[in-house]
């Protein structure tokens, strides 16, 4: 296929990927094993607990339905990052600049919304990522706290709650995204391993599937939704490594490595929670891992790697937490990007995680409130809204397809984003009374 030329008085010649200035780029390698480890934590080994409130049956169905419509919706969102860098030629732009500059190019009633949004979606995106911190924290906690229990220091998982302060304030000074790749390896190594432990238990004894529902509570679905959208999607960091690409133009594309590494991520959803619904039935946990038994060896040390996985990539999921963060400080103090006051700011985003864990240790609900909210407008009624937007002088395709996707994007957004929000809340505060 022919490259375009590079021209001043062209929009359509000019292309943002050969005006990109990276520092340490990623390889398509290591793209691939970020998108993993974003990907698969313990969203993944929730997936169970999200299938027993649906139903096998449904939960197949409705796990391989969002997963294309997520994976779509991302591919929708970065082709409309793209093209809007194009018109406005520059090299790239970050997500709320480009729905910033969407909304001023579209309908003019839409128009008055585009300074609002640079506020929102950088508020969600944060609120996201920090609600993943935050669920970090009580499954490292709570994984500890089954470990220690085994040999006989009963303590409160409050303690390990706080004693995680210190370690992850150590990594999550790491700046470069590029030097958490090693971390990022190490993490996806362990978590291999460690599955392979979880399906060997899985397998041995499972039941007839007639024992299992086929279809859950229909009021159990929103739980559902979002747990599935929490471990299916993690918008800022598939956004940020296709920024750092040396190659972004393999990340897009039925072959691309957005593709792959999304894919392997829901074919090992669907096999999780298929098999661990299966094996465990209504006795599932919030974890897969809290099924298995604590007096073998295999699975405590199945334990002990997801923990380690998982406070490995702690630092992975705030990233993009202290990038908007940093971001909006450092511009109104007038600040320079490496500024002393950027590891202050760090940790004290590591606290906060630390104590809104305290204050909620329910790992699924907690997931299933992040998913909801901060999912439903990032991955699928933003991406929806900027694809309108953009087509919305150029017309939108025969028989007006185009329209009908956006218009299908948004109201899937909203309507599942709501319902499940609203289910999330409600659980958590009932947990919360029932604690006091």
């Amino acid at each position: 296929m022919k490259e375009p030329q590079n021209s001043e008085n062209d929009e359509n010649n000019y292309d943002p990927y050969q005006h990109r200035v990276v520092e340490n780029p990623m390889s398509n390698l290591e793209v691939y094993i970020s998108l993993l480890k974003a990907s698969i934590g313990i969203g993944c080994l929730a997936m169970p607990k999200a299938f027993q409130a649906a139903g096998w049956l449904n939960g197949l169905l409705s796990t391989a339905l969002i997963g294309s419509i997520v994976i779509f919706a991302l591919h929708v969102l970065l082709h409309g990052m793209y093209e809007l860098s194009k018109r406005k030629r520059v090299p790239q732009l970050n997500y709320p600049d480009s729905m910033a500059v969407a909304l001023e190019s579209g309908p003019k009633y839409l128009r008055f919304l585009s300074e609002t949004a640079r506020s929102t979606i950088d508020f969600i995106l944060a609120f996201y990522h920090f609600g993943v911190c935050c669920a970090y924290v009580v499954f490292i906690a709570d994984n500890m706290k089954e470990l220690f229990d085994f040999y006989g220091y009963d303590i409160d998982s409050r303690f390990y709650i706080f004693a995680l302060t210190l370690p992850l304030s150590a990594i999550y000074l790491v700046r470069d995204l590029r030097n958490l790749v090693p971390f990022n390896a190490v993490a996806d190594a362990m978590i291999c391993f460690s599955f392979v432990i979880v399906f060997y238990y899985i397998f041995t004894g499972l039941p007839s599937l007639a024992r299992r529902s086929a279809f859950g509570d229909l009021k159990s679905y929103p739980l559902f939704f979002g747990t599935v959208l929490f471990a299916i999607e993690s918008v800022g960091v598939i956004i940020s490594v296709e920024a750092k690409m040396k190659s972004p133009r393999d990340y897009l594309g039925l072959y691309g490595i957005l593709n792959m590494g999304l894919g392997t991520s829901l074919i090992l959803y669907v096999l999780i929670a298929f098999f661990g619904y299966w094996r465990y039935g209504d006795r599932v946990k919030d974890s897969i891992t809290s099924n298995l038994p604590m007096d073998e060896f295999l699975p405590r040390l199945a334990k002990l790697m997801f923990a380690v996985a998982i406070f490995l990539s702690f630092a992975l999921q705030g990233y993009i937490t202290i990038e908007v963060c940093w971001r909006r400080y450092s511009e109104y103090m007038n600040l320079k990007a490496s500024h002393p006051l950027e590891y202050v700011l760090r940790i004290a985003i590591v606290l906060g995680a630390v104590l809104a864990a305290v204050m909620s240790s329910e790992l699924v609900l907690i997931l299933s409130l992040v998913g909801s909210f901060s999912l439903s407008y990032l991955g699928l009624i933003f991406p929806g809204l900027m694809d309108f937007c953009l087509r919305y002088s150029q017309g939108f395709g025969p028989y007006k397809i185009y329209l009908w996707q956006d218009l299908a994007l948004v109201v899937f957004g909203f309507v599942g984003g709501a319902i499940g929000t609203w289910f999330s809340i409600r659980d958590l505060f009932v947990n919360y009374q029932l604690q006091q």
